[in-house]
């Protein structure tokens, strides 16, 4: 029972510390933070849950290295600005605080939700639930609970994370993920989601596509992009990730399957027909997971997609590479490496005309939140047709066109 009291005591400290520690705090303050999720919304960026790692007096400030964040931030795009300079807006979240959620975006109707994810040491859980954030086009918003239309079937879907998320401009498809105590409330074991849901954005309306229509039996740890520029549907991509195996209640996620990069596997988001290709050229190595990925469109109606960092789980090290796949071609083609040093569980968008904006990212077979992000306040940027890493984002770069290394690609041919 002591221990028990204990226990308690200590959550209350760390929440009563938490929500004392700043969630935008100072440059030179900045530790780590990893596990967050972005989007982009008319002019801004918001970034959303996670945890962090700051300084208070020269001294790590946080219960047990790091802690959540309370505020969804947002980051003007509409001008230039530097890491180490950036203004950051905070909105106090209405919603659960969490870490490794699965985010889409309506961007007709300026609003993102966020579904599952992982309690923060499982600190106020309560029921299954869609979130809803409607941004105000000024770079601040709200938060609520976003129903379903059919409440019956979302109370069998089980939230997790580790997911891969893809939207259409009017569905949002969630394939795998693992659901554990620390994802759903009472759960007892830890498992891996099999299959793909899906939620229409005008109808809100779930589906258990499990059965019926996934392209995979268990993914967790992927990325996934919607391509919307191939075929009468465009097409929805898989990359990287594993799959635990199904019967293991508490999976090792080091031993399981790893999907490579060089066999692709995407899907029609309105037939559902499966499709599979092999790629080629600097074929990024593998296994890897929870790395961020980000498209670009060429005017010539080539398609683009960035990768970057990610997990080795069956060998125990992060990645600091990058590279990207281009369209229709199927060739991989290796980016500079970050100089600022390997990173997993960042996050990652499309700013500006041409640029790559990472968001946080840790080492988690190193130090981990124990370190200075050699990144300012967790933030670099990537020029795709420089193919140059900075820590300077340009409000004013000329639009995307695919760099010339990769046009050479297509002449070529």
């Amino acid at each position: 029972m002591a221990s028990t009291w204990l226990a308690v005591l200590g959550l209350a400290c760390w929440a009563a510390l938490a929500a004392a520690l700043p969630d935008v705090p100072s440059v030179a303050n900045f530790m780590r933070k990893a596990t967050a999720n972005a989007v982009v919304l008319g002019d801004f960026v918001y970034v959303d849950g996670g945890e962090m790692s700051q300084k208070v007096d020269g001294k790590v400030a946080t219960f047990k290295d790091r802690d959540g964040i309370n505020s969804t931030v947002s980051i003007d795009m509409s001008k230039s600005w530097t890491s180490d300079s950036v203004a950051m807006r905070t909105i106090k979240k209405q919603g659960p605080l969490k870490t490794n959620m699965q985010v889409w975006a309506d961007r007709s109707a300026n609003v993102f939700y966020s579904w599952g994810g992982k309690w923060i040491r499982g600190f106020n859980m309560t029921e299954t639930a869609l979130w809803k954030f409607a941004a105000d086009g000024s770079g601040g918003g709200t938060w609520s609970v976003a129903p379903a239309a059919n409440p019956s079937l979302l109370n069998t879907l089980h939230p997790g994370e580790f997911a891969a998320v893809a939207a259409t401009n009017d569905s949002a498809f969630v394939m795998g993920g693992v659901a554990s105590g620390w994802t759903e409330q009472f759960r007892a074991i830890t498992q891996t989601l099999p299959g793909m849901a899906t939620y229409n954005l005008s109808t809100r309306v779930w589906q258990n596509g499990t059965i019926n229509f996934s392209p995979f039996d268990r993914i967790a740890g992927a990325s996934a992009e919607f391509v919307p520029s191939f075929g009468p549907n465009g097409l929805i991509f898989a990359f990287g990730g594993f799959a635990p195996p199904a019967d293991n209640p508490n999976p090792d996620f080091g031993a399981s399957l790893n999907f490579d990069l060089q066999n692709l596997t995407f899907f029609d988001p309105q037939t559902k027909k499966t499709y599979s290709q092999v790629t080629t050229g600097d074929v990024p190595p593998y296994p890897r997971s929870e790395f961020c990925t980000a498209g670009f469109s060429d005017p010539s109606g080539r398609h683009e997609i960035f990768m970057f960092g990610g997990t080795n789980r069956r060998d125990k090290f992060a990645y600091n590479d990058s590279y990207v796949l281009s369209l229709p071609g199927f060739v991989w083609t290796k980016l500079p490496d970050s100089p600022d040093g390997v990173r997993t569980t960042q996050a990652c968008v499309v700013v500006g005309n041409r640029q790559v904006l990472s968001i946080g990212g840790v080492d988690g077979f190193g130090k981990g939140y124990n370190d200075v992000d050699p990144a300012p306040q967790g933030l670099l940027l990537f020029d795709m047709v420089d193919q140059k890493w900075s820590h300077s984002y340009n409000a004013s770069a000329p639009a995307y066109e695919s760099p010339k290394a990769i046009q050479d690609l297509y002449s070529a041919g």
